[in-house]
């Protein structure tokens, strides 16, 4: 698989130096580096938050003409990051022209710190010939930590398959996309031969108690989970959700969570899922923070 590196330090207020290094699939490795300009503002900010947030819950008139001149908006972002990234010199014009055939079978890779996480939204890079997302054309693309604070201890797999447990938190019920549509899209990606190195377990019921007693009972056995996949779906309210717009929120949808009790307890098994088991935590979330 071939490998495209975005690394981005920022050198002053707004200024950027990137360095895209491409290598693998048996070819030279190839390095550029680009210095922009590069800031959102607060009503990009507040545009985008809206778009990927309210819009989703709330698309009726006059939501659809907002968010068709947000998009216009983003694609414009996605284009100006494209030009600043892969159009700013002869060697990052190289590159481009080197990895935009293979872009299908690419990973990519945006490294940055913390601090500077949420300053680029490289996921909105555009090639403007095409006006295809590049995020949509890659093979994966992700953000990486190179120096997180404590490294995974990922279980060792000397014998026995790949143990992955699959939760499913579906607090709407009948309301809300059935858990077999998600578990039954994992287990036909496994072929036949890959079903016997893969094990896979979907909890039930998905519950905070049974996840415990499961993640418990696979330590004592010594056959601890390598992989656990959370997919929820829900709503975060603030404050009281009696009376506001928490209140409003909670009435209109069952998929809510509120007050600090139920978050931090949520966060809590989030962490000790990650400590306890040593595994790689996958979360597919769409719990939305107001």
């Amino acid at each position: 698989m071939t490998m495209l590196r975005i690394t981005q330090t920022e050198e002053n207020a707004g200024r950027y130096r990137v360095e895209i290094a491409l290598e693998g699939d048996g070819s030279p490795r190839q390095i550029a580096t680009s210095r922009f300009d590069f800031q959102l503002t607060a009503q990009d900010r507040e545009n985008l938050r809206w778009y990927l947030e309210d819009y989703l819950q709330f698309p009726q008139d006059p939501a659809p003409r907002i968010a068709a001149r947000i998009e216009q908006r983003l694609s414009a972002i996605g284009v100006e990051l494209f030009k600043n990234l892969f159009q700013s010199s002869d060697d990052t014009r190289d590159l481009w022209a080197t990895l935009r055939t293979r872009l299908n079978k690419t990973r990519v890779e945006v490294v940055t710190s913390v601090r500077e996480a949420a300053t680029i939204p490289w996921e909105l890079l555009r090639d403007p010939k095409t006006d295809a997302p590049l995020a949509l054309r890659a093979q994966a693309f992700v953000r990486a930590q190179p120096q997180p604070a404590q490294a995974p201890q990922v279980p060792r797999t000397g014998s026995g398959p790949i143990r992955i447990l699959l939760v499913i938190c579906r607090p709407g019920g009948g309301e809300d996309v059935p858990f077999r549509s998600v578990a039954s899209r994992l287990v036909k990606s496994l072929s036949e031969e890959a079903r016997a190195v893969y094990q896979l377990d979907v909890l039930r019921p998905p519950t905070f108690e049974q996840l415990s007693r499961t993640l418990h009972a696979a330590k004592a056995e010594r056959k601890p989970y390598h992989i656990v996949h959370f997919d929820g779906h829900g709503t975060y309210l603030e404050g009281d959700p009696s009376g506001g717009l928490a209140g409003v929120r909670q009435r209109l949808s069952p998929l809510s969570l509120s007050g600090l009790q139920r978050s931090s307890r949520f966060l809590r098994v989030l962490g000790d899922i990650a400590n306890k088991g040593s595994l790689v935590l996958g979360l597919q979330t769409d719990i939305l923070h107001l």
